[in-house]
């Protein structure tokens, strides 16, 4: 059984008026928390282009929105409870979660009429983004929970805006992003037609009247957790790298990319500096990509890795050999499974090792095949990885040394490097079909936080019925920016290729 059952919840405050002891962080959460106390990665978000009614005026920003929002906000904290929480004591042993029991919507509500962004310029969208995936949440403050929505809008485009959900990754996995807007999207259209109604201004304080339960952390789920031969695995490969003669370890354990310049390595100046740029492919030439992929019998995931790798080696032709990692939903995996409703941290990772020869990159449907095989055949294995970190016996201390120890085990660059793609898959709102729905989603872009110790380059996707839309992300400093900027659209050309 957990210790988190016998957890002594006397050790806190029970004077707390507006707030509620949870419980204890997990790994999961502990490991998200311990980015922030070494300030190597920012936050997850989710920006969504907007088309609504018209705003009566360019100055009623407050009422049109807060009006619009208040209602739907309120039930979505209800049935989320991650919505709710900060995290006490963060530093410390006892880090805990603390559940808020009412909060001021106008403090996670970022709405400002002097400063307009045309939103729809994706140049300017990407500074928004980046903007927001380098935020860095009060963690000592706990009047307001991990997130917020950061509202652009412009006074041509009174019927637009733009919306970014901003969180903290300690309550929310990129999973969790997409849930809260699939229930916002249902909640606010809602809204919208009450509205139409009564005309009731909206309020301020976020209170809800029902509480949802904390689920227990995924560990505590009856998560794969590593066995023996995995830990024999980790071991062994650590063994290797310390005692083998040099050539080995380099034949064994290649040195793969890991950015263009090394990292800053003093710690009151190394943290992440996100810039972001911003990619798309929509109309009937997904269509083509996603009906292309199922006649292969792949996913449209693979078809973005094996587009992403295509993109790289022709970007660096002198590379030998890249890394990728690639997030996994991991609610499946545990007994019983968590819903794919449910916010929070269930997350995995699998990391392949590309081999960049002209003769392993000449069929693109070939390597989306082996990818997808691969990535199918050790998604049980990724969902362990959570497992690895009940090593890590100290907190913080053994988390930010794990950090900090990339440094050492990286000198060249001071990064692990590779790429990560980070998919949302297939994103379905919950909205009506019909043609007269008073919200309707132009867009979606995923993206998160650069990170200074892992990986070197970031692509965060996510598609709809009729686009698949993307983030390419790296820390300022990390790349040659003009092979960054050559990198995306060589990923849509050869995306735009893949069916001919």
């Amino acid at each position: 059984m957990s210790g988190y059952f016998f957890f002594n919840y006397n050790l806190f405050s029970a004077s707390m008026s507006a707030s509620t002891v949870e419980r204890p962080l997990g790994l999961l959460e502990k490991y998200q928390v311990s980015k922030q106390l070494t300030q190597c990665y920012g936050t997850v978000t989710a920006t969504a282009i907007l088309r609504h009614s018209p705003r009566k005026s360019p100055d009623d920003l407050k009422e049109f929105y807060f009006s619009r929002l208040h209602a739907p906000l309120n039930r979505l904290v209800e049935k989320h409870p991650q919505l709710s929480l900060v995290v006490a004591e963060s530093d410390k042993p006892t880090a805990h979660f603390i559940r808020l029991d009412q909060f001021n919507l106008s403090n996670i509500v970022k709405i400002d009429a002097a400063d307009q962004v045309a939103f729809w310029d994706r140049s300017k969208l990407a500074k928004v983004i980046a903007n927001e995936c380098d935020h860095e949440f009060n963690l000592d403050d706990h009047t307001i929970p991990l997130w917020h929505l950061r509202i652009c809008v412009h006074d041509d485009r009174l019927d637009e805006c733009s919306i970014t959900f901003t969180a903290h990754h300690v309550i929310a996995d990129g999973k969790s992003l997409a849930i809260f807007w699939k229930a916002l999207f249902q909640e606010i259209d809602q809204e919208e037609q009450l509205l139409r109604n009564t005309q009731e201004e909206g309020h301020d304080i976020i209170k809800p009247k029902v509480k949802g339960v904390l689920g227990v952390p995924y560990e505590d789920r009856n998560a794969p957790m590593p066995t023996m031969m995995n830990m024999m695995g980790v071991v062994s490969q650590m063994v290797a790298k310390k005692v083998l003669p040099n050539a080995l370890t380099k034949r064994w354990f290649p040195q793969c990319w890991a950015g263009d310049y090394p990292g800053i390595t003093d710690k009151s100046k190394a943290r992440h500096d996100t810039i972001v740029r911003a990619i798309e492919l929509g109309g009937t030439v997904w269509k083509e990509v996603c009906t292309t992929c199922r006649k292969h019998g792949v996913t449209p995931h693979a078809a973005i890795m094996t587009a992403i790798i295509l993109a790289f080696n022709e970007v660096y032709p002198e590379v030998g050999t890249v890394s990728t990692g690639t997030p996994v939903n991991c609610r499946s995996f545990c007994n019983p499974p968590v819903s794919e409703e449910e916010m929070g941290n269930f997350v995995g990772a699998y990391n392949y090792t590309w081999k960049l020869t002209s003769q392993s990159l000449t069929e693109f449907w070939d390597i989306a095949k082996t990818y997808h095989t691969q990535l199918k055949a050790n998604k049980g294995e990724a969902a362990k990885d959570a497992g690895l970190l009940k090593f890590l016996s100290k907190y913080p201390e053994d988390y930010c040394r794990f950090w900090y120890d990339h440094w050492v085990s990286n000198p060249t660059m001071h990064r692990v490097g590779g790429i990560e793609l980070s998919d949302l898959g297939r994103f379905i709102p919950f909205v009506k079909e019909e043609t007269n729905n008073i919200w309707q989603l132009e867009s979606l872009w995923f993206c998160q936080s650069a990170q200074i110790f892992t990986t070197a380059l970031n692509i965060n996707s996510i598609s709809t019925k009729d686009s698949m839309y993307a983030t390419i992300g790296w820390q300022n400093g990390a790349l040659d920016e003009s092979k960054a900027d050559a990198f995306g659209p060589l990923v849509i050309q050869n995306l735009q290729k893949c069916y001919q």
